[in-house]
């Protein structure tokens, strides 16, 4: 259930409808500042902004997001969960102000995701339910979003492939696990890319899934795509660095395995 944990950290990019211009040009500020990975000085004019308008779900979505990348580099482990924790209250407060934003219900699905990393096994899966269930209220809500599309598939590969001791676990407290499989993963990261075709990660997952099922073709296919997209941030060099690896590890396979056809033939 690791997946859980390491959900993408999205940008929702939610529309600002600011009565105050000066709500506008600070969210301007911190939208700059997230582009340049500076989370905290983000925050400060994320919550600027919060203090004259403190009902506006644009600037809460957006503080929500600014704790929730402050996690993995925050330490201890005692203080990361407190900008998990912030993340959370934020992504509530968006989402009792306006309960119809598909925006506003994909971030309690992330949130749920980072909370992961500090809980027990059996509070993982009850957290695992309501990453679902969140999720799908995000895509009723506007069918149109790769990134929820993208959450989805991420939670369908997770659960599908759990571990052991945590398919035991499921088994004894919930009778089973939730229905999950690989199979409705790649559904979901195909209907991400089709919408989003220029988004690298959600080739990159795709690519990790049909790994999982041992479709290798299908898996360097994607792998080949995300070399034809420009790296936007740190994440998507990342996923290319593994893509080039995958690929040439496949190269110098099929070059062995030409050489022992030789071989074997004389």
């Amino acid at each position: 259930m690791k997946v859980l944990a390491v959900l993408p950290l999205l940008l929702f990019a939610t529309q600002i409808l600011a009565e105050d211009p000066r709500v506008t040009a600070l969210v301007q500020q911190g939208d700059a500042m997230e582009k340049q990975h500076k989370p905290r000085v983000a925050l400060a004019s994320l919550r600027a902004a919060e203090a004259i308008e403190p009902q506006n779900v644009g600037v809460l979505l957006r503080i929500s997001k600014q704790y929730g990348d402050l996690i993995d580099v925050t330490k201890p482990e005692e203080n990361a969960k407190r900008m998990a924790d912030m993340a959370m209250d934020y992504g509530n407060r968006a989402l009792a102000a306006d309960p119809k934003n598909a925006k506003a219900h994909l971030n309690i699905a992330v949130s749920y995701g980072h909370m992961t990393d500090f809980v027990g096994n059996k509070t993982k899966l009850e957290y695992s339910k309501i990453i679902h269930e969140e999720t799908l209220k995000s895509i009723e809500l506007d069918p149109s979003d790769d990134f929820a599309w993208h959450v989805l598939g991420r939670w369908e590969a997770g659960v599908a492939n759990v571990s052991g001791v945590l398919k035991a676990l499921a088994s004894i407290v919930y009778g089973g696990m939730p229905k999950a499989s690989n199979e409705e993963a790649v559904r979901c990261f195909k209907k991400a890319v089709e919408i989003a075709p220029q988004r690298l990660i959600h080739h990159a997952e795709l690519a990790h899934v049909y790994k999982q099922m041992g479709k290798r073709d299908l898996e360097l296919q994607e792998w080949q795509n995300t070399l034809g997209i420009r790296a936007q941030d740190g994440d998507d060099e990342n996923y290319q660095k593994e893509a080039r690896a995958a690929l040439e590890a496949a190269r110098k396979s099929r070059g062995s395995a030409d050489a022992t056809g030789l071989t074997t033939r004389r």
